[in-house]
């Protein structure tokens, strides 16, 4: 579990830490009070497999990207997004941020998250059956692992924070 100051800090350095082939950027919307973590994804696309996007555009490029984004917000502000552009939307308690549970619930989830991705991508890219990609979140899963760090973790209740700037 990586140390961090806030949660801006934690969220930074946890990228870092996760098994992963493909990129993880952090922003922090400062006026918004948002996180958004952008997860993309390349396959070789070794057999030019014409592939079309969610806009309808084709391609059979060498190498697919695909993009998909989480928004960490603060519950206690208005939301002004859709959560339809989000792979999944998760709050945190304004100042006082996430509990360490939920905190590494999400590290923990989202390694998984990736994985199964990783695996899904190759699987559409090779699998003439498997028409869309895309990745999945549970939120009941997410929830299992936060109830087990509950039970599990010294300090559960310890918080990660929103950042003081």
């Amino acid at each position: 579990m990586v140390e961090a100051a806030d949660l801006n800090s934690f969220l930074k350095e946890t990228v870092k830490t996760l098994d992963f082939d493909g990129d993880i950027f952090v922003n922090w919307n400062k006026k918004d009070r948002q996180f958004e973590m952008e997860l993309t994804f390349y396959a070789e696309n070794k057999e030019a497999t014409l592939l079309t996007d969610t806009l309808g555009v084709e391609s059979t490029e060498p190498v697919v990207t695909f993009i998909d984004e989480i928004l960490i917000y603060d519950k206690n502000r208005e939301k002004n997004f859709d959560e339809d552009d989000y792979l999944v939307c998760l709050p945190y308690d304004g100042k006082n941020g996430w509990y360490l549970a939920e905190a590494k619930a999400f590290v923990s989830y989202l390694q998984i998250v990736l994985d199964n991705g990783e695996s899904d991508l190759l699987d559409f890219l090779t699998d003439d059956e498997k028409e869309i990609f895309e990745l999945v979140w549970s939120e009941d899963e997410y929830k299992k692992i936060i109830e087990s760090n509950m039970l599990s973790l010294p300090n559960p209740n310890n918080r990660i924070k929103y950042p003081k700037f």
